[in-house]
């Protein structure tokens, strides 16, 4: 029950605050699932950790935490800023906001550590969301010279 929830309000945040923007950043967020899918893969064949409650599976990952990754990373681009002094700071605070997230699933028994702690997660968020900045750079400029900027 978890993931719906948790999948509830995301997408309702997408909907309310990303609008418009979906269109511009549908493809960028996409590497942020994938990215996701690579690491997450590499940590539950390693049994570092897994996701005991999911309802779908592909591989050992639930089909709603994909989709909820897909919707975080569409709010995380939203607002990114430009300047990489700016998105250093941007990145380091909405990391916290993702280890506070997981923290609650881990309560609630969505994610369970096996070879790994809480704040191992809080260096790999740094590292995916700083990826994931430096690479939708890439679309969203080719966006915008493509004339589809919104």
């Amino acid at each position: 029950m978890h993931y719906v929830i948790y999948t509830a309000a995301v997408w309702g945040l997408v909907y309310f605050l990303v609008g418009k923007r979906f269109v511009m950043l549908w493809k960028a967020a996409l590497l942020g699932v994938l990215l996701m899918v690579t690491v997450d893969y590499f940590g539950t064949k390693y049994n570092l950790y897994l996701y005991p409650r999911g309802y779908i599976y592909i591989g050992r990952l639930p089909v709603m935490q994909i989709i909820n990754v897909y919707a975080s990373s569409l709010l995380f681009l939203n607002w990114l800023p430009t300047t990489w002094g700016k998105r250093m700071l941007y990145i380091i605070y909405i990391s916290t906001i993702f280890l506070a997230l997981e923290a609650l699933m881990y309560s609630a028994g969505a994610i369970a550590f096996l070879n790994w702690k809480l704040s191992y997660s809080y260096f790999l968020n740094i590292a995916g969301l700083s990826t994931l900045a430096y690479l939708s750079d890439f679309i969203l400029r080719r966006e915008a010279l493509d004339g589809n900027d919104v």
